[in-house]
């Protein structure tokens, strides 16, 4: 009998043992996994534009984190499936321009001189217009994630030489992001214009303020070319740009912004991201595109007509 209740205490002294591991690895589970939207929500129920995009993360997953800038909460967004833009996002207006040139004396009509871009940014900053980088755009399109309430993203195409001599000093003065489009075979090429170097380009890529976007590799109309030579600028451009840049490029951008069904299919099997786009008179708002492989652009010259309709979204969805 006494063998009997020593053998009865020693189990369930076993048990309780068994019940307290269970409750801690429980609570451990507890405090590993990410916060829900509605957790969050329910602790910030004004939660509105107070979220930042978490950094390094892998924008094509099906769910992006930000965190809120009170009080640094974790929160977990899911995206709409690729490349569809998410039905809470078609209520912005973002617009996204196109710059090309920066020097001292305009050749074109797309040039610009340093002053007058000067001028462009103190009309940003005057009318209150947050510049947002390309990853911002892209979490927000495929989340509906709020934005600053007048968002825009700038654009500069082909890696021209006044982009480092004149754009680049100029967006570090203002803190300003912003999407340089390179094709690869003019780096470096001072012929007619001149064109950003290895080295500058990547100053400027190691920078966090600048996104870059590869431009094809030698800039012809995609729309135009074989199917063997469509692979080659779209895929080897970004392998040349990866390289002598060692970071990822995740971005594309159409030659004189065209683009068909079988230039997009290119670019989406090439495993980029997003692709940005141009076309008149169809510019619009990048919350207007087809989808994430088509976003579209408005010319430089309509800056001050857009960013009077410029629109992030009011709140987050999932915390109305």
């Amino acid at each position: 009998m006494k063998r009997f209740f020593t053998l009865l205490l020693v189990t369930a002294l076993w048990m309780i043992t068994l019940s307290g591991v269970a409750q801690s690895a429980s609570s451990f589970k507890l405090m590993t996994q990410q916060p829900t939207n509605q957790g969050v929500c329910s602790q910030h129920k004004n939660i509105s534009r107070e979220l930042k995009l978490v950094s390094n993360q892998r924008l094509n997953s099906s769910k992006i984190l930000f965190r809120t800038t009170a009080s640094d909460k974790v929160l977990s967004l899911p995206t709409a499936p690729l490349p569809t833009l998410h039905p809470a996002s078609l209520k912005a207006r973002v617009p996204v321009m196109m710059y090309h040139d920066i020097l001292q004396e305009k050749k074109i009509i797309y040039d610009l001189t340093p002053q007058e871009l000067r001028k462009h940014f103190e009309l940003i900053k005057s009318s209150q217009v947050t510049p947002i980088s390309l990853n911002q755009l892209i979490a927000h399109l495929r989340t509906g994630s709020p934005l600053p309430e007048k968002p825009i993203l700038l654009t500069f195409d082909d890696g021209y030489g006044g982009h480092y001599q004149y754009a680049y000093p100029l967006l570090k003065e203002y803190g300003y992001p912003a999407v340089f489009s390179i094709h690869t075979s003019w780096v470096g090429v001072n012929a007619g214009r001149t064109h950003l170097s290895w080295q500058q380009l990547k100053t400027m890529a190691n920078d966090s303020l600048i996104t870059i976007s590869s431009h094809s590799k030698t800039h012809p109309a995609l729309t135009k070319i074989s199917d063997q030579k469509l692979y080659q600028e779209v895929v080897e451009s970004k392998k040349i740009l990866e390289s002598k840049l060692d970071r990822p490029v995740n971005y594309f951008t159409y030659p004189y912004g065209k683009y068909d069904l079988r230039a997009k299919k290119v670019v989406a099997k090439a495993n980029y991201l997003a692709a940005i786009a141009f076309g008149t008179p169809t510019e619009k708002f990048a919350n207007q595109s087809e989808d994430l492989f088509s976003i579209a652009r408005f010319e430089k010259s309509r800056l001050e007509e857009v960013i009077l309709q410029a629109w992030g979204n009011p709140t987050l969805a999932q915390c109305n």
